[in-house]
């Protein structure tokens, strides 16, 4: 008898929940405790900093490394051998052409921003342990979405205050020190100019387009893990309370997937709903508000332009113009630079996502090699196309993410570190019956 051995991603479109018999139960409900305490940092102490530099380090960057120091000594967590070589790789390329801009004087270089670029990416060379990755994954899942739904709750709350006439107030900064508060965000934002409702950040989030994006990824774990409807529209009115246009891409992107895995029945349905509830919206003081940023694009002072056309539209012209910037980049931090020279010119704040601010500061071979390097913690052996799918435009395309520890952790809690080889190898069954090979468990069910 023959059998090949393979890894693969599950075909359900639903992250199932599997049987724990003859488990180490007392040591999986520890990990299970340190990574919820490691997913609730990232999730409510994303305004944290440590002061530090000009503008502080994110608390969820050592929290997330003493996280997984202390997972590696007691064994849960090992080196991811396909990843490790990636960031190797990625890393030395980036300080290479990173010297070259340091030599050649370039003024907007930072040492700082290369440093931070090692440090935050190096808990990705890790993984859980076959013995834990599989049993975590649905639970931790689970702690997810509920901690969402928190988040969902202090949203709406804020919102509705407004609505009932209580004004906008930041509340965090009458309780946290000024200089322990992460600055050079757009926390407290109108809904629009002029007008005293403020889009809601939950009190906690870094802008509301974050937490527009994180109650997103709520709802799309939700339905992954077959919630309660009650769960969606919860979901769905929270992210609209943050009137940011962000969450609902992201909420569009899962859907693709969804329908990719699900067919066209499911694809009907979806699109049905999505009609309805656009048609609802439009008879509401919010539809208007929805139309107008769904355009915002083609001017080129409003947020959408200044997010997902400018950004690029300068990564275009200033790569094109030097073959010396193309190869080696402008270096580290480049990009934090020109949007402060930008917003001091036009007071408008550019906002640079990983694509541009990769390939403007690091040029095109390392921010190539970096991206592989992504790729091998988002894609290679995910446990779940539609999760993996949905994290790679959640991180690459809608976030400023590359020096940003908090979009980063969200991703490697609920996806990188259950990723590729900690999985158990597939055995292949033949037609009549399948294969369980020694020591190995068969994944077929899933």
């Amino acid at each position: 008898m023959v059998t090949t051995l393979t890894t693969r991603i599950p075909r359900t479109w639903v992250i199932p929940t599997p049987d724990a018999d003859a488990r180490n139960a007392e040591a999986d409900r520890a990990t299970l405790r340190l990574l919820t305490i490691l997913l609730f940092c990232v999730i409510f102490l994303q305004r944290l900093v440590i002061p530090m530099g000009g503008t502080g380090v994110s608390v969820t960057l050592p929290i997330i490394v003493f996280g997984a120091a202390l997972l590696l000594s007691r064994g849960d967590l090992r080196t991811h051998l396909v990843r490790t070589r990636a960031y190797l790789i990625a890393m030395a390329l980036c300080t290479f052409v990173s010297f070259f801009a340091f030599t050649r004087g370039e003024s907007a270089a930072s040492l700082n921003s290369l440093l931070l670029l090692v440090a935050i990416y190096a808990p990705f060379c890790l993984g859980l342990s076959r013995a834990h990755s599989e049993v975590m994954l649905p639970r931790l899942l689970d702690r997810f979405v509920t901690m969402a739904l928190v988040l969902a709750g202090l949203a709406l709350f804020q919102f509705a205050i407004q609505l009932l006439g209580l004004h906008y107030h930041d509340y965090v900064k009458d309780v946290i020190p000024s200089n322990f508060l992460a600055h050079n965000f757009n926390t407290s934002y109108p809904v629009q100019y002029g007008s005293t409702l403020y889009k809601s950040n939950a009190f906690i989030g870094l802008e509301p387009s974050y937490t527009s994006q994180f109650l997103a990824m709520g709802l799309i774990v939700s339905v992954l893990r077959r919630t309660s409807w009650w769960r969606i529209v919860l979901f769905l009115l929270a992210i609209l309370s943050t009137v940011s246009g962000t969450g609902v891409l992201l909420v569009g992107a899962a859907s693709v997937l969804l329908a990719v895995h699900k067919g066209v029945r499911f694809t009907v349905s979806a699109l049905a709903i999505v009609a309805a509830l656009v048609a609802a919206l439009s008879f509401t003081p919010a539809g208007k508000i929805f139309a107008s940023r769904a355009t915002e694009t083609s001017s080129s002072q409003s947020s959408g332009s200044l997010r997902f056309v400018t950004p690029y539209q300068r990564m275009y012209d200033n790569l094109s113009s030097s073959p010396m910037h193309a190869t080696f980049g402008n270096g580290p931090g480049w990009s934090d630079r020109d949007s402060d020279t930008f917003f001091a010119r036009t007071e408008l704040p550019l906002n640079y996502a990983l694509l541009p601010k990769l390939f403007l500061e690091y040029g095109f071979f390392a921010g190539l090699a970096f991206l592989v390097f992504l790729a091998t913690a988002f894609v290679r052996g995910s446990p779940s196309f539609v999760l993996s799918g949905t994290m790679l435009f959640f991180y690459i395309v809608l976030s400023s993410s590359l020096l940003n520890p908090v979009i980063g952790y969200l991703v490697l809690l609920l996806l990188s570190w259950f990723c590729e080889d900690l999985h158990p190898l597939v055995a292949r069954k033949p037609a009549y019956r399948a294969v369980q090979l020694p020591a190995q468990r068969s994944f077929a069910g899933l």
